[in-house]
């Protein structure tokens, strides 16, 4: 590994990683257009080592120069490992310190929707869920529990996102996703396809979630949107079912990765019935 001690904030080598404590440039810059969308970054060594292990090429590696913790094995002797000082960590992360290494990635090529979905059994499918954090939740739930697809609608956050990709544990490496640029036609694609869309609502009119039953072989598209909008009228009319989790103490909503694990298990248990 190339290693470089670090003093200097201003300091070109450390340039993509400045300013990681300002969430809304982080996602200026990480976002189409901006001077880092060919990158993503990983933070910690699990979520570093799960990056890795799913294929993803890593570039540069910025550490704490108070770091004793030897790093992950699976460090590619290709990586620029960056070992920075307090003045360096502080305009980083506006922090002192930081405990976990962070990884600088080379962005892969985005998939397609319509060649994923031809494979997949169960797909998750968000409108509007712009918080990178719900986003990185709902990675991590849709990984425990089977999902084989997410696709995010053009207004959805990027599942690369750095706090989304922390969130998640690095199960966002562990499911496939793609972007739906039109979601409307991408509902025809899927019902085309023999999906069963199925929306979540808080509406009292919609079916009880618990009713849920399933033949083995039905595929599934589980459309999400954001907490407390929900999902569209234009999509909820798409949808063939409309369930909603039955909820206490004048409880209207839920966060959306908590409601996507819910439906994603009343799917996975309908199936078996």
């Amino acid at each position: 590994m190339n290693q470089h001690r670090v003093k200097d904030p201003d300091d070109s080598l450390i340039q993509d990683f400045i300013g990681l404590h300002d969430h809304q440039v982080r996602q200026d810059r990480e976002r189409p257009g901006g001077d880092m969308e060919m990158t993503f970054l990983a933070e910690g060594d699990q979520v570093i080592e799960r990056a890795l292990a799913a294929g993803h090429v890593l570039s540069t590696l910025v550490i704490d120069s108070s770091r004793k913790k030897p790093l992950p094995a699976c460090i590619p002797d290709t990586t620029t490992v960056l070992i920075c000082e307090k003045p360096v960590i502080f305009a980083i992360s506006g922090r002192a310190s930081i405990r976990d290494p962070i990884g600088s990635f080379i962005r892969p090529k985005a998939l397609s929707f319509t060649d994923e979905m031809k494979s997949a059994k169960t797909v998750v499918i968000t409108e509007n869920v712009t918080n990178p954090t719900n986003m990185g939740a709902l990675f991590r739930n849709a990984s425990a529990l089977d999902a084989d697809l997410v696709c995010a609608d053009s207004a959805s956050c990027d599942p690369l996102y750095r706090r989304s990709v922390r969130v998640s544990m690095g199960q966002v490496f562990a499911v496939k996703h793609a972007r739906i640029s039109n979601l409307q036609e991408g509902l025809t694609m899927l019902k085309s396809s023999g999906f069963t869309c199925v929306g979540l609502t808080p509406d009292p009119q919609a079916e009880d979630i618990s009713g849920l039953a399933l033949s083995e072989e039905t595929r599934v598209a589980l459309l999400v949107g954001a907490e407390g909008e929900g999902l569209t009228s234009l999509t909820l009319d798409k949808c063939d079912l409309r369930l909603r989790i039955p909820m206490s103490r004048n409880v209207d909503s839920l966060n959306v990765a908590t409601a996507a694990a819910i439906a994603l298990h009343a799917v996975r248990e309908a199936r078996g019935r």
